[in-house]
């Protein structure tokens, strides 16, 4: 037994200089293992037991090695575990493919674990590359790092240049929001994260849905372009291009926006945008449109800049300057405008002008009332005048302090005049078509008070002491024909092909990020919207 002993010790000993010498080829060193055979015809080495060696500065165990020296590929069974101090660990394998001349180790196994400093990939199969430390995955990984997690179908990790490369199926998972996409690149050395394909972004705030993007993980800025959409409770915002800066809580859209809100029913089409997240306000710039659609009646409104908000207390559309809105039977121009939802108030400042029909109505200021979205109450504050033109440069005329029309779908029904009251009305021999104008009645009273049936005047009160003068047509003297204000400027009525132009208007912007605009002051409904 004793002289059985010695001689298989010796023979280790002669194996293991022979192992070593072979290994020491491709600089690759025996470090460990309890049992060694050796076939010298085929050129195959077999260790079992606690093996060990190291190879280029990276150290593999596992439980057994069979090395085939013809190929120059190592083969290793149960618990693989590889290293390099302070650089990375694998281990977690049951199966190795270790190829010495590229230096790549493939390790499959119920779970794969690939951590260095920043993060922990966990897999299946994983092909491992130690000199230049390139690694790949195409059966699946999760991916740890700090607070956030990755998952992909397959997967590329660079660590000397700190790139990621992740494809199909991939599921981004951190605090604040959820990615999922097709293909994600992250540079780690900028911070930034490129994603193609078709990509979701899920948020407490909102939803982003874009073809094409990117996002610094350091600055919390990004970009999103390719059919962009940013959906946030019942408003959705499509753009060109969204740049998006999330530590300021500001969004900038460029070319071709189009943001619908579903709770008031309303569109708005523009070429530049500023979106406050924080007070949900949002800016259109560039020859924006709003529509906000009815089945009764659909209502138009352009200016040179939008403003709206739209929140749990406030819903409001502003624009300004040069407004022009239009509905069926309503078109207007005024300076600048404020619509209020929630109590269906539109105000328009400015030298409003509104036509309905054969009337156009003039004031400081107007205030809509509307009712199922049509206009119920139109009040004139301030040189308040209705002209209605019955013949060229022959005009029924109302004019006051201040005015309440009221109309009843979209016919005016009645006309209250409320100081310094005066009106020019022509009479009709009968209600016909062809009847012809026989008198003038011209009258100056406190208050009056006109009621209208299909648009043609019923009735006429006079409050106070009116003064009133009757005239043949052909006697009515022409320094009495016109009240003092009246403007006729029928040419001035906007077109609904204007609007309709302006909604198919196709513009390319390439993205900056402009400074974010203060905008007007925030202002009550019946108050006139300061410029920025």
């Amino acid at each position: 037994m004793q002289f059985f002993s010695k001689t298989f010790y010796l023979f280790s000993f002669i194996f293991l200089f022979s192992l070593h010498h072979s290994f020491a080829q491709t600089n690759l060193e025996f470090i460990s293992g309890e049992k060694m055979y050796g076939d010298e015809v085929n050129k195959i080495t077999y260790v079992v037991k606690n093996v060990g060696f190291k190879h280029n500065g990276v150290t593999i165990y596992c439980d057994s090695v069979i090395r085939k020296i013809k190929t120059g590929f190592i083969e290793g069974f149960g618990h693989i575990y590889i290293f390099q101090p302070d650089t990375f660990t694998l281990s977690g394998g049951e199966y190795l493919v270790y190829e010495e001349a590229t230096k790549t180790a493939t390790v499959t196994g119920k779970e794969v674990v690939l951590n260095d400093k920043e993060m922990t990939l966990v897999t299946t199969a994983l092909q491992y590359n130690t000199a230049n430390q390139v690694g790949s995955y195409h059966n699946s990984a999760n991916i740890l790092s700090g607070e956030n997690t990755l998952k992909s179908k397959h997967g590329y990790y660079q660590r000397r240049s700190n790139i990621f490369n992740f494809k199909q199926d991939v599921v981004l998972t951190s605090p604040e929001y959820t990615m999922y996409c097709d293909t994600l690149d992250y540079y780690a050395g900028t911070k930034t994260a490129y994603f193609q394909g078709p990509t979701k972004i899920v948020s407490k705030e909102n939803i982003i849905k874009c073809n094409y993007g990117w996002y610094n993980t350091q600055t919390e800025k990004a970009q999103f372009s390719r059919e962009a959409i940013i959906i946030n409770d019942s408003t959705a915002l499509t753009a060109d291009s969204l740049l998006y800066d999330k530590k300021k809580g500001i969004g900038n859209a460029f070319g071709n926006i189009k943001m619908f809100d579903s709770a008031n029913n309303i569109e708005v089409f523009g070429q530049k945008g500023l979106y406050l997240v924080k007070s949900k306000e949002t800016y259109v710039t560039m020859k924006p449109l709003a529509i906000q659609y009815s089945d009764n009646d659909t209502l138009y409104v352009m200016a040179d800049t939008f403003y709206y908000v739209s929140d749990s207390i406030k819903r409001q559309l502003q624009a300004y300057p040069n407004t022009s809105i239009s509905q069926k039977e309503f078109q207007g121009k005024c300076d600048s405008l404020i619509y209020n939802f929630n109590d269906s108030t539109i105000g328009l400042f400015g030298t409003p002008i509104l036509w309905n029909k054969q009337n156009q109505i003039t004031g400081d200021t107007m205030h809509i009332l509307l009712k199922r979205k049509r206009i119920h109450t139109l009040t004139v504050i301030d040189n308040a005048f209705l002209a209605s033109e019955i013949k060229p440069l022959i005009y029924n005329q109302i004019s006051g302090r201040t005015m309440v029309n009221s109309f009843d779908n979209n016919q005016l029904k009645s006309v209250l005049v409320d100081g310094n009251a005066e009106s020019i009305y022509y009479l009709r021999n009968n209600e016909t078509d062809t009847a012809e104008y026989t008198g003038v009645n011209k009258v100056a009273s406190g208050r009056m008070r006109i009621n209208f049936d299909s648009s043609k005047v019923n009735e006429i009160r006079f409050f106070g002491k009116p003064e009133s003068k009757m005239f043949p047509v052909k006697d009515f003297p022409d320094g009495e024909k016109f009240l003092r204000g009246l403007f006729w400027q029928i040419d001035m009525k906007p077109k609904i092909e204007i609007f309709m132009e302006r909604k198919q208007r196709k513009v390319l912007i390439s993205p900056s990020v402009p400074k974010p605009s203060k905008g007007i002051k925030k202002s009550k409904s019946n108050t006139k919207p300061k410029k920025k």
